[in-house]
C-alpha cells in the first residue's frame, strides 16, 4: 500500500484507501482528493507529498510481495 506513513497519509488524501491500492483495477482510476485526510496529509507529512499512484509504484517495488503475503492463509 505505502512505504511508511507518510505515504499512507497522501495515498489516503487523494481518495485510495487499503482496497483500492492493493486492487489492480482501482490503481488507474482518477484520483478523489478528500479535503479533510488533505489537511491531516499537509499537517504530519508536508515534506513527503505525492500522488496516490506514486505512492502505490514505490511500495511494489520495495515490497514486491507485499499482496501475496497479506493474503496468504495463516498457518
Amino acid at each position: 500500500m505505502a512505504r511508511d506513513l507518510a505515504g499512507f497519509l497522501w495515498l489516503l488524501a487523494d481518495g485510495f484507501g487499503p482496497r483500492e491500492a492493493t486492487d489492480p483495477r482501482e490503481r488507474d482510476r482518477p484520483s478523489r482528493p478528500n479535503a479533510e485526510l488533505l489537511d491531516i496529509a499537509e499537517r504530519f507529512a508536508a515534506g513527503a507529498r505525492q500522488t496516490a499512484a506514486a505512492v502505490i509504484e514505490q511500495a511494489s517495488r520495495e515490497f514486491p510481495d507485499f499482496e501475496h503475503t497479506v493474503m496468504a492463509p495463516s498457518q
